[in-house]
């Protein structure tokens, strides 16, 4: 039902627990499951083929992540889109992402950094209707980010850093179905070009401007998007059932579940 696409998490799943998290991660980042949505344990359970230890331990560990939340008296919800998530998004990747700049990169890395940049320079800027270049663009993107995560050997670092990268890529599917405007990310050619001649110092005036171009982008949609977040959010079908229930989206108050 899910494909594997430019923003679904790279790390791949490990056991039961971890393969739930995946699964609902790609969902919530796809905004399959949408943001404010009120999420029951047995629906996702249906709908996904997930038991309900797995579905459970999947959603503290995305709470954690900041993609779902405890709502009280009405369970898990999908955070929900709001300027206070663009702030804390925006400010982590400032700070973390820098640090990629130190990152030393093996031969293996370097030729397939290499790789990368060859094909940001023939893709990137181009516009091709019957391509979906944006999308080859961005698991390029996404690769290159996470093979610079991996070699940190900083694990909790690394994590703080896919966190952020999913739910970046949340906030722009949810921006980009609800606008002509798509982002249209930086040029991580540049990037590449920086770390295999060892310049820390372009590397990291690199990531600064993509995070610039990240915020102003988010912070545009969000301004235009007010009354579109403020529209109801229908839920989608269960199985066997003939009526849709809706909930109210608020960008910045919990939804109560509808009976």
């Amino acid at each position: 039902m899910l494909d594997s696409d430019a923003y679904s998490s790279p790390v791949p799943g490990l056991g039961k627990g971890l393969s739930a998290e995946q699964t609902l991660r790609s969902a919530i980042v796809h905004c399959v499951l949408k943001p404010g949505e009120v999420l029951s344990e047995a629906r996702l359970c249906d709908e996904f083929a997930i038991g309900r230890g797995a579905v459970r331990m999947a959603l503290q560990r995305l709470q954690a992540s900041g993609l779902v939340t405890a709502a009280p008296r009405s369970g898990w919800q999908v955070a929900p889109v709001s300027a206070g998530e663009i702030r804390e998004i925006v400010a982590g990747r400032r700070h973390l992402e820098a640090i990629l700049a130190d990152v030393k990169l093996i031969e293996a890395d370097q030729a397939h950094v290499a790789k990368l940049c060859d094909m940001y320079a023939a893709l990137h800027g181009r516009s091709d209707p019957s391509l979906d270049l944006q999308g080859t663009l961005r698991r390029a993107e996404r690769d290159l980010l996470s093979l610079l995560a991996t070699r940190l050997n900083m694990p909790t670092v690394s994590g703080w850093l896919f966190d952020l990268w999913d739910r970046s890529a949340r906030l722009v599917t949810f921006f980009e179905a609800r606008s002509t405007a798509k982002l249209r990310g930086a040029d991580r050619a540049a990037l590449g070009a920086c770390l295999l001649a060892g310049d820390r110092q372009g590397a990291r005036a690199h990531f600064a401007a993509a995070t610039d171009q990240l915020e102003a982008y988010l912070a545009a949609r969000f301004l235009e998007s007010s009354a579109v977040l403020n529209e109801p959010v229908t839920r989608r079908k269960r199985a066997g059932r003939t009526k849709a229930e809706t909930n109210e989206f608020q960008p910045n108050q919990e939804r109560t579940r509808t009976n």
